[in-house]
């Protein structure tokens, strides 16, 4: 009996051992497809991305109301122009164009703009999180060379994947919800990450959700404020 219990240990370590690489190697590929979203290299050595005005036109001549196309289950692309000032413009009219626009919308809050001139030659690749937070490497050119790079990130040793990270481990998915900025702050004297969300719990009454809103540090990622409070969804 004792070979046979010592026998079932040994298979049930060994199977548990295989699921944790499994979970670790998840989190690995997880973790490598946040960062390749927005630190993918444009620099001059690969073939630049062109934007396909004929195309574009026969979508709108199609559809006026032509908006882009989904590039994958994970990826929606915007497609817009944006046209010289001065102008306005009721229906399509190359001859006004000052810019051509993609912007793939990720499901998990990541953006990037691929901005072109009016010949469809690409000037500058852009990458935000949650519609308005600057991430990652941004790249600009001009005839189709690169001539001026920005590190959004330089700033906050503490990435913005462990702040992710650090969302999960609080029971929040900020790639789903949640509010989420970052910027210098002149109370703190650093650059830090503002984070807010909803908790799922509910007041007494149950009229109220109990939010959290954290403070971290952008270097080292240090709480520098926690606090709770409750909001009525509901109240205008």
């Amino acid at each position: 009996m004792g070979y046979f219990k010592k026998q079932n240990l040994a298979i049930n370590l060994f199977f548990l051992s295989i699921l944790f690489l499994v979970n670790c190697n998840d989190f690995k590929t997880e973790k490598r497809s946040i960062n390749k979203q927005y630190n993918k290299p444009m620099d001059n050595k690969i073939q630049l991305p062109r934007f396909d005005i004929n195309k574009y036109e026969a979508n709108l001549k199609k559809n006026p109301d032509y908006e882009g196309y989904q590039k994958d289950q994970d990826t929606y692309v915007k497609q817009y122009h944006s046209v010289k000032e001065g102008y306005i413009e009721e229906n399509y009219e190359k001859s006004i164009v000052e810019n051509y626009v993609e912007q793939y919308i990720s499901n998990n809050r990541f953006e990037t703009f691929q901005t072109y001139n009016k010949d469809g030659l690409l000037q500058s690749v852009t990458h935000y999180f949650a519609d308005d937070v600057e991430i990652g490497q941004w790249y600009y050119y001009k005839d189709e060379k690169l001539v001026k790079t920005e590190d959004k990130d330089k700033n906050y040793p503490f990435s913005l994947d462990k702040v992710l990270e650090y969302g999960k481990k609080n029971n929040v998915d900020f790639t789903k919800s949640g509010k989420l900025s970052r910027f210098y702050s002149k109370t703190y004297g650093s650059y830090i990450y503002e984070l807010q969300w909803n908790t799922g719990k509910k007041s007494a009454d149950i009229e109220k959700s109990l939010f959290r809103k954290v403070v971290l540090d952008g270097s080292n990622g240090k709480e520098l404020k926690s606090e709770e409070y409750y909001i009525n969804p509901l109240a205008r």
